[in-house]
């Protein structure tokens, strides 16, 4: 199985070779055996969560790297979740850890590490069973400066069949330096995504289900970060598959297309499509829109939808992220079957400038 994985390094490694459809090479920052379970770029760096729950973060211009043990791996759930468990910012890194905490429940915990630090800040915890009742961390998202958080409480509904499940109540707390502080009078929500002093939640919908899980209802608020102040409600045919947030402009991707909303009063700004196999996950930077599909990591001009930059991948892209001028991701191969690990996967970790 060691030969088969290191060979599988090595033909990886070759494929990366291969140029964007604008014909720059990529840069890969890293390969290794498993999964990237989660991935973030932001100020110059990389951060990546391997298969063995390890956090690492990359200068790509001194390749100095750091790395924090947060948790015990045999504790964690491997959770793929469209929500990233990680969020890397200027200030530091924001990741959601996912523990088995007995036979048939599980435990959300938040865990904080400051940049130019291996300290492990742990902000919240809280307690569910699986895909039942009780607390979930159902969003992360974060800005220059800060982190935002959203936690929802499920309770179980007694039925003469089974049981069904219902949120009943929630907040959202926002992060600056290592203290958190609730917003006041915000419904039971997710968040989307932070950026200079706006939040975009989604309110998760809270009908009676046979799943405790909570989901999205088929509404978006923007909010004041600093109040909770609610400043626009939008209302979609669908529920919204991911976000991206700029000071000026909130994408929604809802179904194949990407929706545009004014950040301030969550007036329209138009719509483009996108393929059918865009995945829920988006980022936005410099007037640049980036997601990923089936085999490739695409970006397009941010008001139009027109493609700027396509790059095949040779394994699946997982992660995508805009970090300035310069496009990253993490992509993974299947090498072996059996479930992620290092004996079934190999991972890279890539780079691109933007022009």
């Amino acid at each position: 199985m060691i030969a088969v994985t290191v060979a599988a390094v090595a033909v990886l490694g070759a494929a990366a070779t291969a140029a964007s459809d604008g014909g720059t090479a990529p840069t890969t920052v890293e390969t290794f055996a498993g999964v990237a379970r989660s991935f973030d770029a932001s100020a110059g760096r990389v951060a990546w969560l391997n298969s063995a729950w390890l956090l690492s973060v990359r200068s790509l211009r001194s390749h100095a790297e750091t790395t924090v043990r947060y948790t015990n791996p045999y504790q964690e759930d491997a959770v793929f979740s469209a929500r990233p468990p990680l969020v890397l910012e200027p200030v530091g890194a924001l990741l959601r850890s996912i523990r088995t905490a007995g036979q048939f429940e599980s435990s959300d915990h938040l865990i904080l590490v400051k940049t130019g630090t291996t300290d492990r800040i742990q902000l919240a915890r809280y307690l569910h069973g699986q895909d039942a009742a009780g607390h979930y961390i159902t969003g992360l998202a974060g800005d220059t400066t800060s982190f935002a958080y959203s936690v929802v409480n499920v309770d179980e509904v007694d039925t003469s069949t089974r049981s069904q499940y219902q949120p009943t109540e929630g907040g959202v707390w926002t992060v600056t330096g290592t203290a958190g502080r609730r917003l006041a009078d915000v419904t039971p929500s997710i968040v989307l995504a932070l950026s200079a002093g706006r939040l975009a939640l989604a309110p998760v919908d809270t009908r009676t289900r046979m799943h405790g899980t909570p989901i999205p209802a088929k509404t978006v608020e923007l909010r004041a970060a600093d109040s909770g102040a609610l400043l626009a409600t939008i209302t979609l045919s669908s529920t919204v598959r991911a976000a991206a947030l700029t000071p000026t402009t909130l994408y929604l991707l809802v179904g194949t297309r990407v929706a545009r909303y004014d950040a301030r009063t969550g007036s329209p700004l138009g719509t483009f499509a996108v393929p059918a196999d865009t995945a829920a996950q988006l980022d936005v930077a410099n007037g640049k829109l980036a997601y990923r599909r089936t085999r490739s990591v695409d970006v397009v001009d941010a008001a139009t939808g027109k493609l700027v930059e396509k790059v095949p991948t040779a394994g699946s892209p997982w992660t995508v992220a805009l970090d300035g001028s310069t496009l990253a991701w993490s992509e993974s191969r299947r090498v072996a079957p059996g479930p992620p690990s290092k004996k079934t996967y190999v991972t890279q970790i890539r780079t691109l400038p933007l022009g």
